[in-house]
């Protein structure tokens, strides 16, 4: 049983209501493949519910973004986490403006799943390409959108 699986499973057997953003922060941690020992920003309009679900899952090292513009940003997060955002513009500017914290190969997991339209999706993908991110073909498509810095 997969760990995803093993987590619900474990809800269903203790009568814990298990919320639909476990569930999407459950996915968007599979797909940054961060583990306990990350160091995860996170950003969004819904940060202090990831930050909190988080905490809960064991992973210590969590910070949250807004911006990072100073020139001494440290550039040690491994995985930032971008949740609540309903269209692709200010997910864009909020990636870009913190971009200065990720690490040579971290990964941006965007929540995408409040964007209902899907050239919002679209347009969030481009904006991210032309700011230098790297995006697979077909990211829009899917409630997450995973993207990497351009070395």
């Amino acid at each position: 049983m997969s760990f995803p699986f093993a987590r619900i499973a474990a809800h269903v057997a203790t009568v814990v209501p298990l919320r639909p953003f476990d569930q999407q922060l459950d996915r968007m941690l599979d797909l940054a493949q961060a583990t306990p020992l990350s160091v995860i920003a996170v950003a969004g309009p819904e940060a202090a519910e990831a930050m909190s679900g988080l905490w809960r899952r064991g992973y210590p090292r969590v910070e949250a973004a807004r911006r990072a513009t100073c020139p001494s940003a440290d550039e040690l997060c491994d995985v930032m986490l971008i949740a609540g955002y309903e269209r692709a513009i200010p997910a864009a500017a909020c990636v870009c403006g913190t971009r200065a914290m990720l690490g040579p190969r971290a990964r941006v997991v965007i929540d995408a799943g409040h964007m209902t339209d899907p050239d919002e999706r679209l347009r969030l993908c481009g904006l991210l390409a032309e700011e230098g991110f790297r995006v697979q073909r077909g990211a829009h498509l899917a409630p997450e959108i995973v993207a990497s810095k351009a070395v």
